[in-house]
């Protein structure tokens, strides 16, 4: 069985990125703060690149820092390699950074280069990936150069105050509750709960809910109300805080006992805690805007028959309800 060229690369790319990102966790002192998930787009980027000033940017470009085989490695190319880095790796100072990047660029050029005097680059399998690339680059080139210049400050500042910035609280509610299959068996929880039992063991040893119903005690945590199904949402927010339902709540989960804790509201987030999430809404309409746009403006056909004949439906989704939670 052979073993496809996107697998060699995927494994060479995670190799590289690997070993940089753990080695150069290990030689910063202090470490610096990395976010959780790196941003999906380039332009995203750019701002956390601007937070790290490069002192190989005012350096000649032209400086050799190592050759393979008679092949000049320049600071101008590790800047152009530091710019394709994750997120993670960019907040890492150069200083950290350049040993190792030059240890891999190393590599990477003595592999390029056998792979040149093996003629690999005119084979089909690779000249169809070289094609399949060139279009992707140019086709996010031109997408950037239409969208970046629109996701300004003075775009994100009017996002926020047209969407965000005059809504009123959002209210919250601190809420418990036990799933059970039938009506019967919720009311006999609601029985044993006017009795005395705590609703926390209740839910442990009677809840089909099983994320929250074990060391949580059917602890949903605080929720707001579009976050959770409707009838459930309904049914526990026109509860009293520190109140339990007295009649089993029907979802689609089955039947619920629910125990409305406390209510909070929380007040509309300041605009440097929302501008990365509406740097990303901006950048997603803008593109779609751009491919819309683009699309109109071309005269497409398509042979409707024949796409027909190869296209297989999906499956019907099955009818049956879930049984697991009441969030959506």
């Amino acid at each position: 069985m052979s073993i496809s060229t996107k697998t060699f690369r995927f494994a060479a790319s995670l190799f590289v990125t690997s070993s940089l990102f753990s080695t150069a966790l290990m030689a910063a002192e202090p470490a610096a703060p990395t976010p959780t998930q790196a941003p999906t787009a380039e332009i995203t980027n750019k701002a956390a690149a601007a937070n790290n000033a490069d002192p190989l940017e005012k350096a000649d470009k032209s400086t050799v820092l190592a050759t393979v085989n008679g092949q000049n490695i320049t600071i101008g190319d590790v800047i152009d390699a530091r710019k394709l880095l994750p997120a993670q790796l960019s907040q890492i100072p150069t200083g950290v950074l350049l040993p190792m990047m030059i240890d891999q660029m190393v590599n990477q050029k003595a592999i390029q280069q056998m792979a040149e005097k093996a003629n690999l680059e005119n084979t089909p399998e690779v000249q169809q990936q070289l094609k399949l690339a060139r279009m992707g680059i140019i086709q996010d080139a031109y997408l950037k150069a239409q969208v970046e210049p629109k996701i300004t400050p003075e775009a994100i500042k009017k996002f926020y105050d047209e969407n965000i910035a005059n809504k009123p609280p959002v209210k919250e509610a601190h809420i418990r509750h036990i799933l059970v299959k039938t009506s019967a068996e919720a009311e006999k929880i609601i029985k044993e709960l006017k009795a005395g039992k705590k609703f926390a063991d209740l839910a442990k040893s009677s809840s089909i809910d099983k994320a929250t119903a074990g060391q949580n005690g059917g602890d949903l945590g605080w929720v707001k109300a579009d976050e959770l199904v409707p009838d459930f949402s309904k049914a526990a927010f026109a509860m009293k805080a520190n109140t339990t339902s007295t009649t089993p709540v029907k979802s689609p989960f089955g039947y619920h006992v629910i125990q409305v804790l406390a209510y909070k509201d929380v007040p509309v987030p300041p605009l440097d805690k929302v501008t990365p999430m509406i740097r990303q809404k901006l950048i997603q309409q803008n593109v779609k805007a751009v491919i819309d746009d683009t699309v109109k403006q071309s005269k497409i056909t398509k042979n409707d028959a024949i796409i027909k004949k190869y296209t297989i439906q999906p499956p019907s989704a099955p009818a049956s309800a879930p049984t697991s939670a009441p969030a959506k």
